[in-house]
């Protein structure tokens, strides 16, 4: 066999060897933080404690997803949930169909994780809020606590 015909078909078995690991990178899934850690406190407007309030994370990661998840879990005697953190997988090829999707909001479009907890029953309802803004966790930190203060629905 002439050396240029070896050459050739030594850049086709590169070039193949190259294109299917790309494809597998494209298409393996990766796992990323979906939810943290996050503790809630429940309070009436006096700091009192509610207990059996219903407390709601709900949680997207617009990067990848097109519709929401949510779960409830009820305050106890101290007015105290806790939600385990999550992963979630997607591959590269997602995420970046994921994203362009996303981009289509324009200037209303969110991009990657983003989570929130909130708070209702007994004709009281809240927000859990820091700074004046309602939280909205967007990837970091692993851990979150919450002291979200309930009271009449408006």
């Amino acid at each position: 066999m002439p050396s240029s015909s070896r050459r050739l078909s030594a850049a086709r078995f590169v070039v193949a060897g190259l294109t299917t690991a790309f494809l597998l990178a494209a298409v393996w899934p990766i796992t990323s933080p979906a939810t943290p850690h996050w503790e809630v406190w429940v309070v009436d407007e006096n700091g009192h404690a509610l207990q059996g309030m219903t407390v709601r994370l709900v949680w997207e990661n617009y990067s990848a997803e097109s519709e929401s998840h949510e779960q409830d879990l009820r305050t106890d005697e101290n007015g105290y949930v806790v939600f385990p953190a999550r992963t979630f997988k997607a591959s590269a090829l997602r995420r970046l169909f994921g994203t362009i999707r996303a981009a289509r909001g324009g200037v209303h479009a969110s991009f990657g994780p983003h989570a929130y907890v909130f708070a209702f029953g007994r004709g009281l309802e809240g927000d859990a809020v820091a700074h004046g803004y309602i939280t909205d966790w967007t990837g970091k930190p692993d851990e979150m606590q919450s002291r979200i203060v309930a009271g009449a629905k408006r």
